[in-house]
């Protein structure tokens, strides 16, 4: 068998220290324990110098960014990497080298790889910037791709432009993954991409949920000043207005009104300022924590009642998956991978999210009536926790992902 080492991009992004930083981590998690040499090639890096380190048994290759944002220089840049990486990565007789790409939208890498090295290519749609920027709206997509190019406006032009960028680059590449079947279906029917190219393989955790008993849970809600009876809903991401925080502090000011006492966690970075407004005279019973470590955000998962996840549009939903496993009854929006990882009624809640002409938004009201609902019937929250965590460990355990991923980069 050819000996296979694989190297996996990461970039300097918010993206890179959420979603996508979580796919890698364990991914590497997986590699570890596996007979595979791997490294990890960091762009867009911090500093002034490329650095090449050891990192727990697995080489670390960073690349700084360069001052220059416009086209040309980007270009460079990733001219750039295939002849740095060349440098350091030496190439040796019967090995084949596989480079795991996390990034869209930069066909021109994978084209300066293939010619500096002999390798195979895979690619992972964690995302791509016009699904972003239409909040996940196939309708309006396909109005924008039915217009003649000169209808079209500035953004609509670069979302047209995105696509093709998109399209050149999974052509480039050997292998195509994505997280979630709406993505899957999404990219080949837009992208028109070969079938056989494009693999199905969700996102997963290690599963570290450690059950804790009724005296457990009254010592950690002692512990975060948290009284025992009053309910606690708690919200975990980034601060963007895609994650709909605007709706969910609007439905839990509506919750406030039948529970004056109950609290709202919202655990994440971003312009708390622009929330702060939104919570005009319910600030003490919201509590904006900023990013938390994992120890510490997966206690108030255990003396939390609910988890939210709002947003207006997911491509997975890490959160969704992390709040399952942690045996957590969640309320999720009914769009992208989202919709996947949740069946309604069973292993969670759904509220639909709609368009009202303008944009993509969910209804407040049925969001506040999902979380009323949960408060009121705990016996019902149980249950759909314990389905969710069933629903966790059947889909999206660790072990699961590994094998997946294991067997791609064996066939590649």
């Amino acid at each position: 068998m050819t000996k296979k080492k694989i190297y996996i991009f990461n970039n300097n992004s918010r993206a890179a220290i959420y979603g996508i930083g979580t796919y890698i981590a364990q991914l590497i998690d997986c590699l570890k324990k596996e007979e595979i040499e791997f490294g990890l090639i960091y762009i867009h890096a911090a500093g002034e110098e490329v650095t090449v380190t050891e990192k727990e048994g697995y080489q670390l290759i960073s690349i700084p960014s360069t001052n220059s944002c416009n086209s040309r220089g980007r270009e460079y840049y990733t001219r750039n990497i295939a002849y740095l990486l060349k440098e350091f990565i030496p190439v040796e007789k019967g090995v084949e080298y596989i480079f795991h790409l996390n990034f869209m939208n930069n066909p021109t890498l994978v084209s300066n790889l293939r010619k500096m090295f002999k390798c195979k290519v895979i690619l992972v749609a964690h995302y791509s910037n016009w699904s972003f920027t239409l909040l996940g709206d196939n309708l309006k997509l396909q109005q924008i791709l039915k217009k003649r190019p000169k209808k079209r406006n500035y953004s609509e032009q670069n979302i047209v432009k995105d696509i093709k960028e998109d399209t050149k680059m999974i052509t480039k590449c050997d292998k195509f993954v994505c997280i979630a079947r709406h993505s899957m279906e999404s990219f080949t029917s837009i992208c028109r991409i070969d079938a056989k190219k494009i693999v199905l393989i969700n996102n997963a955790l290690k599963d570290c949920y450690i059950p804790v008993n009724e005296e457990q849970k009254r010592i950690l809600r002692h512990k975060y000043y948290i009284q025992e009876g009053v309910p606690l809903l708690i919200f975990a991401g980034r601060l963007d207005e895609v994650k709909g925080i605007a709706y969910l502090i609007q439905a839990f000011r509506k919750v406030l009104e039948t529970y004056k006492n109950a609290r709202l966690l919202i655990a994440g970075d971003g312009n708390f300022n622009r929330w702060l407004k939104e919570a005009k005279d319910i600030w003490s019973q919201i509590t904006f924590t900023g990013r938390l470590e994992k120890d510490v955000l997966y206690e108030l998962y255990h003396i939390a009642d609910m988890g939210i996840v709002s947003s207006l549009h997911e491509e997975f939903g890490f959160v969704a998956i992390e709040m399952m496993m942690n045996q957590l009854p969640i309320i999720v929006s009914d769009t992208g991978g989202l919709s996947e990882i949740v069946e309604n009624d069973i292993s969670g809640l759904k509220i639909p999210v709609m368009n009202d002409g303008k944009q993509q938004v969910i209804d407040a009201e049925a969001l506040s009536a999902k979380m009323i609902q949960l408060i009121k019937q705990p016996g019902y929250a149980e249950i759909l926790a314990e389905n969710a965590r069933k629903r966790f460990l059947k889909k999206y355990d660790l072990m699961i992902f590994r094998e997946k991923m294991l067997n791609l980069y064996r066939e590649v």
